[in-house]
């Protein structure tokens, strides 16, 4: 009865009376999960400058599940960028939009203006 009680206190503590200690802990799930991974958008503009979506899948020929799925750092997205710009043709415009989940929420990481 004791466990249960002490197991419950945690979360009431900090939930109820907005107390945080180092005895009376809260309950965390998913503390970690996600940080840092980068989530990003392609356009590409069209001749009459109209931007349109680029699936970045598909213009690298990866399969959707792969390793191109999951982006988890400012240098991965940097060679996605360079692939993307090497698979289309000389000169297009490529636009791109990141954030990277923090702790602290999702930061920018690169917009089309960058």
């Amino acid at each position: 009865m004791a466990t249960a009680a002490f197991m419950i206190a945690g979360p009431a503590a900090e939930q109820v009376f907005g107390v945080r200690t180092a005895l009376l802990r809260s309950w965390t799930m998913f503390s970690a999960i996600g940080l840092n991974v980068i989530d990003a958008s392609f356009e590409i503009r069209r001749p009459d400058g109209a931007l349109l979506p680029l699936d970045r899948f598909e213009m690298l020929g990866a399969p959707r599940g792969g390793r191109l799925k999951r982006i988890e750092s400012r240098e991965e997205l940097a060679s996605v960028i360079k692939r993307l710009c090497t698979a289309t043709r000389q000169g297009a415009d490529i636009r791109v939009r990141a954030r990277q989940a923090t702790r602290i929420g999702w930061q920018t990481v690169h917009t089309d203006a960058d």
